[in-house]
């Protein structure tokens, strides 16, 4: 379900989770920290394309993943593109409101693109480690990395019950639409109520459940997992230098002829 299906089949599946991880690390860490567009959409591209051709993962799920946030991304960079300003500032299209004009500048443009292109390239390099390494592997890969048990737990069980929830809501969802319960908008509310209300009761008793068997089965507070032996990521380490260069360039040809 969710990314796990084509973690599973894509061709990188065996290669070291710790050289994905650092990887993905240093190429977000890289994208965040420069300024400007071109840095952004460069990461998307470099990492969608890597995703694609190396990895294995269709272009069309890769694509179809990236607009699950862009309604987000959309009205967060909207509120920023679209301010308020004193009457007489130039504005690219504005339209005039009282003593003021809600409108776009050069500048507020500039910085909602920026952000805009920021965070798909970070996402895009999120959804490098997402699509090509399963579950299992991220937290075996953090743990060894040193990273503190409790944060991996979490982490793990958080994601798990992800999909608990998932079945719960599906199968309540059926259950009222078998009933007529979505057929008018009065009762498509209360119906979305009822559904929001037994997803919560029916996953704490399900959660208490899954408790209570790991309990009865010898847990101290730890899920252990069973060591793989991967291939060598060499590769990703001769890559990321690669792509960090890239970045950076990037950032610097901007700055350098449209700062």
């Amino acid at each position: 379900m969710g990314t796990d299906r084509y973690a599973y089949a894509s061709r990188l599946r065996r290669m070291d989770p710790v050289a994905k991880i650092l990887f993905c690390a240093l190429v977000l860490g890289v994208c965040l920290c420069c300024g400007g567009i071109a840095p952004g959409l460069a990461t998307l591209l470099m990492m969608g394309l890597l995703s694609v051709f190396w990895g294995g993962v269709p272009g069309k799920v890769f694509l179809k993943f990236l607009t699950v946030p862009l309604a987000f991304l959309a009205l967060g960079c909207l509120t920023i593109v679209v301010n308020a300003h004193p009457q007489g500032t130039p504005v690219l299209a504005g339209l005039s409101v009282g003593s003021q004009v809600w409108g776009i500048t050069r500048d507020s443009a500039f910085q909602g693109l920026a952000i805009l292109s920021k965070s798909l390239g970070a996402i895009s390099a999120m959804y490098f480690l997402a699509l090509n390494t399963p579950m299992t592997d991220v937290t075996l890969g953090l743990q060894r990395l040193k990273v503190p048990q409790l944060m991996i737990e979490l982490m793990d069980l958080i994601y798990r019950f992800i999909f608990v929830l998932w079945d719960t809501a599906a199968a309540i969802r059926t259950a009222q639409d078998s009933r007529l319960g979505y057929t008018g908008f009065r009762r498509s509310i209360s119906s979305l109520g009822s559904l929001s209300s037994m997803v919560f009761l029916r996953a704490w008793n399900k959660a208490d459940a899954i408790y209570s068997a790991l309990e009865s089965r010898g847990y101290t507070g730890s899920l252990a997992t069973m060591a793989q032996t991967y291939q060598p990521g060499k590769t990703c380490y001769l890559i990321a230098p690669a792509v960090g260069f890239v970045q950076l360039l990037c950032c610097w040809l901007e700055v350098r002829y449209f700062g």
